[in-house]
């Protein structure tokens, strides 16, 4: 049997999660599994570790930043805004990435 590499096991510095902007400030999301089964609140987690079992491999990764942008309060009630706006036709604010130079 082996086991996942722990973050003792792996060159470097511990990984950093994702970058985001929650109302304006630029946040760390967590960057670990663990880093986000931590992060959330207590009643959360057993819920978390149960549901991670049965994701599907092909949507692991958006599940795991949904989850991790639980972490971050407000970050929900924001994106929920900005979709409400999207759908309504309100594309004010909105960057393309080739406007970015691919940011």
């Amino acid at each position: 049997m082996t086991t996942a590499p722990h973050d003792d096991d792996l060159p470097g510095p511990a990984p950093a999660g994702s970058t985001t902007t929650v109302h304006g400030q630029e946040v760390q999301l967590p960057g670990t599994i663990a880093a986000i089964s931590e992060a959330l609140p207590e009643e959360q987690r057993a819920a978390f570790e149960a549901d991670l079992r049965h994701i599907p491999v092909r949507g692991l990764q958006q599940w795991l930043v949904r989850r991790a942008l639980e972490t971050v309060p407000g970050a929900e009630e924001e994106d929920q805004a900005t979709l409400a706006k999207l759908r309504a036709g309100d594309l004010s604010g909105v960057t393309y990435a080739d406007e970015t130079g691919g940011a």
